[in-house]
């Protein structure tokens, strides 16, 4: 491969790539100093086929910043380390590799099949990394040439806007500078310098051995072995059937009403009971016709909590609670219970202000009329709902995108403290949920 300078990489067809010009560094290269960003795999899966080549290469790695979730993407920040302790800046390092090697990006095959490559580097002392003391943005990527080639180079280095992520290294419009001819000492003086002064990782073993366990434990790369899927399985077994379960008076009430005892509504019941005191809401989405109105109705009698209900006009009902939510209402004895049109939320919020401290559950009809954010009737909802357990009715859930899921569930949930997913991103999860949703626009309907 060729070692002519390059001079600009920009990704564009009219210059080179820069995972095409790092391939043909690295062959000729002894060592590899990087100063990065942070170390995102999506960088080095790009590299995967080069440095497989090369057993005998070494590679140090000066991870500058951390990272954190912003709307969904991964993004690095300095943070605040002027007075944290070495140990507190690693935990922060740590904390960061799970985060970035949780993404719904690194679900991918390839990561599964190349992650035990790069682990075997660092258990081979091949590859270092270290952790910069101050928080650092500078992209700095050094090759120290092979003995049998310093006769035309003995290093070269390249520096720009390219972080070592797949999108700066093949898809992003970037602009770095590759040079061989001079500065290259000074180059290598200034990464030396910042590296004898970071915080050693792989070099030291109970760090290694955090870092290793660390990508293997807390991350997709984490291996179930049968017993831990035998234990997961029948936890959730058991857990299904330790269900709540309706207070019998409830049904008995139901009978005496006249309606009928239907099993799937009873199931319903049971499992939204339980869902909504493990995440304080619920959302009923059954078809037009099965009595999702009678399954809440039973659901706020077994709490006997007072509430409101919130629904369009027409479902109110008539002021003799002949029909409609004023007719179960009164079926279900829920006499201390409130409705309010969701056509006049403004009264609705006033009413809860003043004389809602004692309102502990919404109960909001056809709510999937509140899947757009950005509205003031969403804004005046959300400050109902706020700190009181929710029970959501609709037959369609889903009728745009995924954000409209995401925006029912923010009137019970926050986001960053989400207990519905393993992880606690879960604005990450509907930001990549969308993502792909839009990707399928180009089907046919």
């Amino acid at each position: 491969m060729s070692m002519k300078k390059q001079t600009f990489i920009t990704n564009s067809k009219e210059s080179t790539s820069l995972k095409k010009r790092l391939y043909q560094l690295i062959e000729h290269s002894k060592e590899l100093k990087f100063l990065v960003g942070f170390f995102y795999f999506s960088g080095w899966q790009q590299l995967y086929e080069a440095l497989r080549e090369r057993d005998d290469l070494v590679i140090k790695i000066l991870v500058g910043l951390q990272v954190d979730s912003m709307l969904g993407q991964m993004v690095e920040v300095a943070g605040v380390e002027n007075n944290l302790s070495v140990e507190e800046k690693l935990d922060q390092f740590f904390t960061s590799l799970t985060r970035a090697l949780n993404t719904e990006e690194m679900d991918i095959k390839d990561f599964y099949e190349q992650v035990d490559f790069f682990i075997g580097l660092i258990e081979s002392d091949r590859l270092h990394i270290r952790k910069t003391s101050d928080p650092n943005h500078a992209k700095l990527y050094l090759f120290k040439i092979k003995d049998t080639l310093q006769g035309l180079a003995e290093a070269r280095f390249i520096t720009g806007s390219s972080n070592l992520t797949k999108a700066g290294m093949l898809e992003q419009n970037e602009f770095n500078v590759e040079i061989g001819d001079y500065g290259t000492e000074e180059a290598e003086v200034y990464f030396d310098w910042l590296w004898n002064t970071a915080i050693p990782i792989t070099e030291v073993k109970k760090r290694k051995s955090q870092l290793i366990n660390a990508i293997y434990r807390k991350t997709q790369a984490a291996t179930v072995t049968p017993f831990e899927a035998y234990t997961l399985v029948l936890k959730n077994y058991i857990e299904l059937h330790e269900q709540k379960k309706v207070k019998p008076q409830v049904i008995k009430l139901l009978e005496e009403r006249g309606y009928d005892r239907y099993a799937y509504q009873m199931d319903a019941v049971n499992q939204a009971l339980s869902i909504l005191e493990s995440y304080n809401g619920v959302i009923i989405a059954d078809v037009v016709g099965l009595g999702k109105s009678i399954i809440a109705s039973m659901i706020a009698k077994h709490t006997g909590k007072r509430g409101m209900i919130i629904c369009p006009p027409g479902l109110m009902g008539d002021p003799n609670a002949n029909s409609g939510w004023r007719k179960y209402m009164h079926d279900f004895r829920l006499y201390d219970w409130e409705i309010r049109s969701s056509g006049d939320l403004e009264k609705a919020l006033d009413y809860v202000n003043e004389h809602g401290d004692d309102l502990e559950i919404i109960i909001i009809d056809e709510a999937h009329r509140f899947r757009n954010q950005d509205t003031l009737a969403y804004e005046q909802l959300s400050a109902i709902c706020r700190n009181r357990q929710v029970i959501m009715l609709t037959a369609t859930p889903f009728n745009n995108s995924p954000a409209d899921i995401f925006a029912l569930l923010k009137l019970f949930i926050i986001p960053g403290k989400s207990k519905i997913t393993l992880d606690d991103n879960l604005e990450a999860r509907f930001s990549n949920y969308n993502y792909l949703f839009k990707r399928l626009s180009f089907i046919a309907r």
